[in-house]
């Protein structure tokens, strides 16, 4: 092998290992959930071999699965072949694309894509959220909100703080208080600028008659 194949061949093993962990598959019951998805007949000593792609044998050098196997291995862990094989470190290239465009990392694009197009939902389903996260990202205000959750982010940061990050939702909570006692940070300028989107989006809300009859 070559270097650049055998740089090939070290992501590969890592990264089919990662995605049989993330699934808590072993040899042998990867190898069955392939064999029931594709109707293939592949054993635990062929998944053996693909986990061990570039190794030193007596006879060489264990080369990879046939390219078609590669692909079967790709979309049942619904990566691209790519990934496997570290042309791109995103699980798919419309990914990376995405990535590169939008200036966010992969899993910020996930959570993006899931609250638009849930993986385990039907589309149709999703018609209306997909609908409000247009309407929220492109109001003028959520220009404002976001640069007041950023002002959060940076204070959480600045050198010198007593508590410089906060890791759970309670000590967000109190470290906002802090900073607010502290006049670092005014927490009102946060919903304020929410209710403001709220108010640009829907500036007439449907009344609701509090004086319900029995």
């Amino acid at each position: 092998m070559n270097d650049l194949t055998k740089q090939k061949a070290m992501y590969w093993k890592v990264r089919l290992k990662k995605c049989m962990d993330a699934g808590r598959y072993t040899q042998a019951s990867f190898a069955e959930a392939l064999n029931n998805k594709y109707g293939t007949s592949y054993s635990q000593k062929d998944v053996s071999r693909w986990m061990n792609t570039g190794a030193k044998i007596k006879n060489g050098v264990v080369g990879f699965p046939k390219y078609d196997t590669m692909l079967l291995i790709a979309d049942f862990f619904s990566v691209d072949v790519g990934y496997l094989t570290g042309e791109t470190d995103e699980i798919s290239f419309s990914l990376e694309k995405a990535c590169s465009y939008m200036g966010l990392n992969g899993e910020a694009i996930k959570v993006i894509r899931e609250i638009t197009q849930p993986e385990y939902e039907a589309t149709y389903m999703r018609k209306d959220m997909r609908e409000t996260f247009n309407k929220f990202l492109s109001a003028e205000g959520f220009t404002n909100f976001f640069d007041r959750l950023h002002d959060l982010h940076l204070t959480s940061i600045l050198p010198n703080q007593e508590n410089p990050v906060f890791n759970s939702l309670d000590s967000a909570s109190y470290y906002i208080r802090g900073l607010e006692y502290k006049g670092k940070i005014v927490r009102y300028e946060l919903n304020e600028a929410l209710v403001l989107i709220v108010n640009e989006l829907y500036p007439n809300p449907p009344q609701v008659d509090l004086n319900i009859k029995e």
